[in-house]
């Protein structure tokens, strides 16, 4: 059925963009960055290798989307990201955001818990998934490379790295605003201002708001039958000063703070019955139904403050960037056991202070050896302040204060020998962690101590035979620090997880505006982190257990043939499994039980790893038709198709194939400065979960977004 979803979906859309050129005039300029003979596109600049380089020179797995692009294909959120990445998913495990790509990827919810995926802004390390729901208004471009970026990136990028780049300082005063109104009462206003203040400084003032009413409606008589859960309201505020100390030094000064108010990712249900079910007893009608108990909530702060210095030392580039952040995010009555009756019922206050220090040389590449120095700390006070639990009428409280010190020196340089280029690169982590602890009031953990450490090499072999070609091979390794599992309050602590990953590639210009990247992959992880959970508290524990293969294909083709058309397609196949797993906690229904499940070990060793398809496909496109008496109307459509894919190690529960279709018709008025766009994001409705799990009360659920349509009003100058 998805299958011929798909084909009528792409006929129709085909159709559609076939007959748009008889609608259309002479071709009209774009960005003034875009060459002629590149067609619709110009030259893609990347920084996957700590400097700056055309995407077809770099032999790395890099997907890169401009602010534009990204706002044309309806990605608003991190949430998002994946509709427009293939061989990658994210979805949300109580806030926490999971990154999978090519099969490699996080489920751990604990304290500190950096995930699998380094997520960058702006140069700025974000060290915690915890809260991780970025908007992304008023950003310039998105790079996810994907495989271990242990080298250059470093702590805890096994599975890759997601580079986000927000609209900076510039002299010439510009600005941007834009309003929206759409179904579930939502309204999303964004605002970008920039300009100078004198001939060597420049600000930049950036802002957004976005609220809509809960698609969540409650069906339990005593919790509020019929009202709406889920409300959200959510901003975020960013500022940028440029100064322009002299020819050959920048220094950028940014704060930054945000606020979240939105339930929705610990809104969940059960999927079928529950513990303490009867016949005729409350179920949920539909995924969007709530029957729990509890008035959730979960709110997120984060408050920012960096500075970046560029010098330019005359044939070496020093960059220094230094961060301090705070977070604060908590669960409130976060409904665990998903069932009308207080089972289990979590409050959960994680909040923290970050401080990284990054400094980066690079050399000026003007010889056929380039090379980059770097070295990187971090210091992250966080606590579990604290952590309350109530199975029934008992209360469980649990504090927890944890101090991570991580350090790390790396070296990579590539020498250019005719048309092969040979990279190498080697870096070396250290990580410490202290951690003390009470339940209840009474101290179960007093500065207990871990340390790791790890080194991670990198080596690239690529062959240019023309200037348009490139193909290479590489082997890089990744490193995920060892944890405590704080929950649990337990001394002793997990290890490191380690990555071993091997590519090979080519990268192909094959005219004008016409790309076409491939690459194969091999991945070995060992000591997999995964995750269990106490059949009474719902709480997590930690476990190193398992070991995971990944062996797939990506594919990557743009083609853009004139000004106006914008043509993306992407493909991926992965096999990840289990090759080892032999004591995997399962939850497995009681037979002629209520709904309820009774925890298990069982060896799940050749089972397929969660979170993770066969097959990912993405298309994306937009034409640009030229209208009578001036302006532009642009039909924009995205795509996105994942194939089933499995949320338990037992691959007992499964999430079905789906397609999710965002589109957008925009009319930019003569001038080219304001802009009436009417817009859809997941137009056919289609129903995909933001997470689900099994546990002892019930398998439980939590949906993602249904269908979101509306209308934007843009200015700018």
């Amino acid at each position: 059925m998805i299958t011929k979803t798909m084909l009528s979906l792409s006929v129709a859309a085909g159709a559609l963009f076939a007959a748009a050129p008889a609608f259309a005039q002479a071709d009209a300029p774009q960005a003034a960055a875009e060459t002629a003979d590149q067609g619709g596109f110009g030259d893609i600049i990347v920084t996957a290798q700590r400097r700056e380089q055309r995407l077809q020179d770099v032999p790395v797995s890099v997907t890169a989307l401009t602010g534009e692009q990204l706002t044309g294909q309806g990605v608003t959120s991190t949430h998002d990201i994946a509709q427009s990445i293939t061989g990658m998913t994210i979805t949300e495990s109580g806030g926490y955001v999971q990154p999978f790509i090519r099969g490699v990827g996080s489920t751990v919810t604990n304290l500190g818990e950096p995930g699998s995926a380094a997520f960058y802004i702006d140069g700025v390390y974000m060290p915690t998934v915890n809260g991780q729901l970025y908007q992304l208004a008023n950003v310039e471009s998105i790079q996810v490379l994907k495989g271990p970026q242990g080298t250059l990136f470093g702590r805890n990028a096994n599975t890759g790295a997601i580079i986000i780049t927000t609209k900076q300082p510039q002299f010439t005063p510009a600005g941007s605003f834009s309003a929206s109104y759409g179904n579930y009462n939502s309204f999303v206003g964004s605002g970008f201002v920039t300009g100078p203040v004198s001939d060597t400084i420049a600000v930049s003032l950036a802002g957004n708001y976005d609220r809509h009413d809960g698609w969540f409606k409650n069906r339990n008589p005593a919790n509020g039958l019929g009202k709406r859960v889920g409300d959200s309201k959510r901003w975020t505020i960013r500022g940028n000063v440029l100064i322009k100390a002299s020819d050959n030094l920048d220094i950028t000064l940014s704060g930054d703070a945000m606020d979240i108010n939105d339930a929705s990712p610990i809104i969940i249900q059960p999927i079928d019955r529950y513990q303490g079910y009867v016949p005729g007893a409350l179920l949920p009608t539909g995924p969007y139904d709530y029957i729990g108990n509890e008035k959730v909530g979960y709110k997120v702060e984060q408050q920012g403050a960096s500075g970046k210095l560029d010098w330019d030392l005359g044939g070496v580039k020093l960059v220094s960037t230094t961060a301090w952040r705070h977070y604060e995010n908590h669960s409130l009555d976060y409904d665990s056991d998903t069932t009308p009756f207080r089972y289990s019922q979590i409050n959960n206050n994680d909040v923290g202070n970050n401080f990284t220090q990054e400094i980066l040389l690079n050399s000026d590449n003007k010889s056929n050896f380039s090379w980059v120095l770097g070295g990187f700390y971090l210091r992250q006070n966080g606590k579990l302040d604290p952590l309350y639990v109530l199975s029934g009428t008992t209360l469980t409280t649990i504090a927890v204060k944890q101090i991570t010190d991580a350090y790390a020196v790396f070296a990579d340089g590539t020498l250019t020998l005719g048309r092969f280029d040979l990279t190498g690169g080697i870096r070396y982590s250290y990580e410490k962690k202290v951690i003390t602890g009470s339940l209840n009031g009474i101290q179960r953990l007093d500065h207990v101590k871990a340390s790791w450490d790890s080194f991670t090499p990198r080596a690239v072999l690529a062959y240019h035979p023309t200037d348009d070609m490139m193909f290479y091979g590489s082997f890089s390794k990744g490193f995920k620090s060892g944890a405590f599992n704080a929950n649990a309050l337990s001394p002793v602590p997990i290890d490191p997880e380690k990555v071993d990953a091997y590519e090979i590639g080519g990268k192909l210009t094959l005219g004008r505006g016409f790309t076409v990247n491939v690459a194969g992959f091999h991945y070995k992880t060992k000591d997999l982190q995964v995750q269990a959970l106490n059949p009474i508290t719902n709480l997590i524990e930690l476990r190193n257990a398992a070991s995971v293969k990944s062996d797939g294909v990506d594919l990557d083709v743009v083609f853009a043939p004139t000004r106006k058309w914008s043509i993306k397609f992407g493909a991926s196949y992965l096999k990840a499994k289990f090759s080892k797993f032999t004591n995997a906690q399962v939850f497995l229904p009681v037979p002629g039980g209520d709904g309820r499940n009774a925890s298990a070990i069982v060896d799940v060793t050749g089972k397929r790893n969660v979170r993770s398809p066969d097959w990912t496909l993405n298309w994306a496109v937009d034409y640009t038709i030229d209208l009578p008496g001036g302006g532009t109307l642009v039909p924009s459509g995205n795509v996105y198709y994942s194939s089933k894919f499995y949320w338990t190690v037992d691959n007992r529960i499964s999430e079905p194939q789906h397609v999710v279709i965002n589109a957008s018709l925009t009319w930019n008025l003569p001038g080219d400065r304001f802009s009436v766009t009417a817009f859809g994001r997941n137009i056919t409705d289609e129903l995909r979960f933001r997470n689900v799990s099994a546990s002892a009360q019930a398998d439980r659920r939590a949906a993602d977004e249904p269908a979101l349509y509306g209308v934007r009003a843009s200015y700018k100058f």
